[in-house]
C-alpha cells in the first residue's frame, strides 16, 4: 500500500457504445486504486454520454435504463472501495458534448484542486503501480523545481516509428505486423491485453526507468498532466471537435516550446486495446465491435474530418474554425 502526498484525479469519459467495454475498464481501476492507503487523495470522474448526434442506439438491444444501470453498477464498486466518484450522464438535451469537450472541462475544473489530472479511456488499463512511479517523479521534480509537465507510461510496440520513445523496453526492437490481424497481435498497441498479463509484466520493475522529450507524443489514454502545465494555459482549445489528444500537444508546445517536458516510464507497461473486441457495441444499423473507421457512419467521418480541418488552421492559421452548428447544417 501507498500512502500518496499528492492529490490525484482520474477523469474518463464513456459513450454509451462503451458500456460492455467499461467494466473491464472499472476492474482496470480496481487494479489501480486497490494499492492507495489514503483514499481522500483520489477523486474519480466518470462521465456517461447518451447523446445520440453522431451514432444512434439500438434499443432492440440496449435500453437507455440498461446502458445506465452498468454504468452506476461501476461507480458503486468503485464507491464500496472507498473512493469518492463523481459522475453525471449527457443525453440529447444537453446538445453536443463529446470526450473532447468532456476532457477539456475535467483539466480546467481540477487543475485547481488537485496535483496531476489523469485521463482514463475505456479501452484502457493503468499500470498497477502508477501511483508508486508518479510519487516517485514528483519527489524528483519539486526537488529540480520543475512543475509544469505530463508523464505517460510505454505501451506495446507502436505502428511507425515516430513513437519510439513511448515503446516499452522490452518492445522496442520488434516489427509491428500490419496485416488484417494487426490488432490480435499481443506485442502490438492496438490489441487486447489483461489485467493479470499487464501486472505479470511489470512485477519485473525494480526501479522506474523515467526518460524525457521535450516535444510532445501523446496519445489520449492514461496521461499524466501536471495542474501547474494546466494552469499556464496549456489546454484543449474550444476549437478542437475530436482530436482532443493531438490539440493538447498542440498548445503545449506553443506555449512552452522548447521548455517542455514529457516524461515516459519506460518499463513500466499501461494497456491502450484501441481495438478492443467490446469497443463498440449497440449502434443502430452497424456491426463494427472493434471500431474500425472504415465501417462508422458517414456522419463519423465529416465529424473527424471538420476537426482535423481545425487542426490544420490552428496550426497555419488563416481559415475559420468549424463548429457543431456547422457540422448540424
Amino acid at each position: 500500500m501507498i500512502k500518496l502526498k499528492k492529490k490525484y484525479v482520474i477523469g474518463t469519459h464513456v459513450m454509451f457504445f462503451e458500456i460492455e467495454m467499461y467494466k473491464d475498464f472499472i476492474e482496470g481501476l480496481v487494479n489501480l486504486l486497490e494499492t492507495v492507503e489514503n483514499k481522500e487523495n483520489v477523486t474519480v470522474d466518470l462521465c456517461l454520454n447518451l447523446s445520440e448526434n453522431l451514432e444512434k442506439i439500438d434499443r432492440n438491444q440496449m435500453t437507455d435504463s440498461d446502458i445506465l444501470s452498468k454504468f452506476n453498477k461501476g461507480i458503486l464498486t468503485l464507491e464500496e472501495l472507498g473512493y469518492n466518484v463523481v459522475s453525471k450522464v449527457y443525453t440529447n438535451e444537453d446538445g453536443f458534448y463529446f470526450h473532447t469537450d468532456y476532457r477539456r472541462d475535467l483539466n480546467y475544473h481540477y487543475c485547481k484542486k488537485v496535483d496531476y489530472v489523469m485521463w482514463g479511456e475505456t479501452d484502457s488499463f493503468f499500470p498497477k503501480e502508477a501511483f508508486y512511479a508518479l510519487e516517485s517523479l514528483s519527489s524528483y521534480t519539486d526537488e529540480n523545481n520543475i512543475h509544469r509537465y505530463i508523464m505517460s507510461f510505454a505501451d506495446r510496440k507502436m505502428w511507425d516509428s515516430s513513437w519510439n520513445p513511448t515503446v516499452h523496453v522490452d518492445y522496442e526492437n520488434l516489427e509491428y505486423i500490419d496485416d488484417e490481424n494487426h490488432h490480435l497481435h499481443k506485442t502490438q498497441a492496438k490489441s487486447q491485453l489483461s489485467i493479470k498479463e499487464m501486472n505479470d509484466i511489470n512485477s519485473k520493475v525494480e526501479n522506474f526507468d523515467f526518460r524525457s522529450i521535450n516535444y510532445p507524443k501523446i496519445d489520449g489514454s492514461c496521461l499524466v498532466i501536471s495542474s501547474d502545465l494546466i494552469k499556464s494555459g496549456v489546454n484543449i482549445p474550444p476549437c478542437l471537435l475530436y482530436n482532443d489528444d493531438e490539440g493538447f500537444a498542440i498548445m503545449a508546445q506553443k506555449l512552452c516550446g522548447q521548455n517542455f517536458i514529457q516524461f515516459i516510464c519506460k518499463n513500466l507497461l499501461k494497456v491502450h486495446a484501441r481495438r478492443h473486441s467490446q469497443k463498440r457495441l449497440y449502434v443502430l444499423e452497424e456491426d463494427n465491435p472493434n471500431s474500425f473507421d472504415d465501417r462508422k457512419p458517414s456522419s463519423f467521418i465529416k465529424f473527424k474530418e471538420m476537426s482535423q480541418a481545425n487542426i490544420g488552421s490552428l496550426i497555419n492559421g488563416g481559415d475559420k474554425f468549424f463548429e457543431y452548428g456547422d457540422f448540424e447544417k
